[in-house]
């Protein structure tokens, strides 16, 4: 399946797929988060399809992929195609952004296959184009099978976890939170207390303790971080 699987090779891809592939950086055993067979997974940030094939490797039921880049998108459908055909996993993918509001707003081109965001960090100036969005709520209306949720969307997860949702049918959900978009640990703390009436959020004791260019309280690292929530 993998000498098949699309990716461009001597790219950022490779480093995706190290990632969720080799790393396993969607799985948690001290809190025994992984994919199980039953799950329908809502990807948010479904770039190429990696984590789609993850899902299908690990017998999950069905994944939901979003993915507004054009250039991500189209082989994003033909590797769907390749999963769907050879395990029993669905895939199906939405040519959108998942955000709050929804709406048509720009997006910022990364120089690399997958850093493209509704809120970019870059301090250049990089190349726009025009994509539609949809409301993360109107999909889980639309699809109440999804009963997992997995978001990589480059700070657009900051304004979504501002707000309730309706998580009821929601038993996992993992996200990439954009500390590098938003250093201040105490928003961080505000968003996973709002997550934390639905779910166990797994938040690391060094979260408590972080301090960046000499000011504490504002995240240390140079790099987003994933977390880990599992249904209470």
């Amino acid at each position: 399946m993998l000498d098949k699987f699309i990716y461009r090779k001597n790219t950022t891809d490779e480093n995706v797929m190290k990632e969720i592939l080799d790393k396993q950086a969607y799985r948690k055993k001290k809190i025994n988060f992984g994919i199980s067979e039953d799950d329908v997974w809502l990807d948010g940030g479904a770039h190429i399809g990696i984590f789609g094939l993850y899902v299908a490797q690990n017998k999950g039921k069905k994944v939901y992929c979003y993915e507004p880049e054009e250039e991500n998108f189209q082989i994003l459908s033909k590797n769907a195609s390749l999963i769907n055909s050879t395990y029993n996993t669905q895939i199906e993918c939405f040519k959108y952004a998942i955000n709050q509001n929804g709406g048509t707003h720009q997006f910022t081109i990364a120089p690399n296959t997958w850093r493209h965001s509704l809120m970019t960090h870059y301090k250049k100036k990089l190349p726009t184009v025009e994509i539609e969005c949809k409301k993360i709520d109107e999909i889980l209306s639309t699809y109440t099978d999804i009963n997992a949720i997995k978001l990589d969307i480059e700070g657009s997860e900051l304004e979504i976890f501002d707000f309730e949702h309706n998580f009821a049918n929601i038993n996992k959900l993992v996200f990439e939170y954009s500390f590098t978009k938003d250093r201040n640990m105490d928003n961080f703390f505000r968003r996973a207390d709002i997550l934390s009436k639905h779910f166990h959020v797994d938040i690391q004791k060094s979260y408590y303790n972080q301090k960046h260019q000499g000011k504490v309280g504002f995240w240390g690292g140079f790099i987003d971080s994933i977390v880990y929530c599992v249904r209470k």
